[in-house]
């Protein structure tokens, strides 16, 4: 996984996502996921994401990522010492886990089908709960995510046929961040009329000050819970990227 993506993405954007800690009960609440479970994050970069989504209440947490380094997972683990970090998944401790999480991977897997099929049947209890995430609309696919190595964007439903074809039962979806959906939008028009290629550096280079990723934080976090909410009761707004929770086969 490449730690360099967009703002769901890993990266180092620690002040603007603070505020998913702190609203971490209330999502994981809102997305019917019971606390207590054994949680696994596959492909989880620094383990930014689950550290910050998953409350103190949330069971033991591992994380497995094929290209840390030694080096790396020792790094990660002295920042965030509740997660345990893997570089391999057979060194996982166990194939019964209650909460898998994908963040931002499907993108990256060539058969996304097949992929999540050996998923659910390696880690997954029997009733899990299956959380991922992806980039969203195809039509936005440009030369970012060929930077990024992503074999293709999703619509919603695109991801909920995947996901269903995979054998997993969709519980919830939509989408999240649409505030940056627009200028997503017109970045790719202007690659698209101009050339101009998205030579954004991604979010590990943000240094805007204090005060401005304190307001960001506060308007994603908003826009995040708010879309989150809706998606729970059926109503869909579009968002730069889509989510879904699922559960496998009891």
């Amino acid at each position: 996984m490449n730690p360099n993506k967009a703002l769901w993405e890993k990266g180092d954007f620690t002040r603007v996502a603070a505020a998913m800690r702190e609203s971490g009960e209330a999502l994981v609440r809102e997305l019917g996921i019971a606390p207590g479970l054994k949680v696994v994050d596959l492909g989880c970069g620094d383990g930014f994401i689950i550290d910050a989504l998953c409350p103190e209440a949330m069971g033991s947490i591992e994380a497995v990522d094929i290209h840390l380094t030694g080096e790396q997972r020792t790094a990660f683990a002295t920042a965030r010492p509740r997660i345990t970090f893997h570089n391999s998944y057979h060194s996982l401790s166990g194939k019964q886990y209650g909460v898998i999480t994908l963040f931002d991977v499907l993108e990256h897997v060539e058969d996304d089908t097949a992929f999540l099929r050996e998923t659910v049947a390696r880690f997954a209890a029997p009733g899990a709960h299956l959380f991922c995430t992806v980039p969203a609309f195809p039509s936005l696919y440009c030369s970012h995510d060929a930077f990024l190595k992503h074999h293709r964007r999703y619509s919603l439903h695109d991801l909920q046929q995947v996901l269903r074809a995979a054998g997993l039962r969709v519980v919830a979806s939509g989408y999240l961040f649409g505030m940056l959906l627009p200028a997503r939008a017109l970045t790719v028009l202007a690659e698209r009329l101009l050339g101009a290629a998205d030579a954004a550096p991604g979010i590990g280079h943000w240094r805007h000050g204090r005060l401005l990723t304190s307001v960001i934080k506060a308007l994603l976090d908003a826009d995040n819970y708010t879309l989150l909410w809706l998606g729970r009761r059926g109503i869909t707004l579009p968002g730069l990227t889509v989510w879904t929770l699922c559960e496998t086969p009891r």
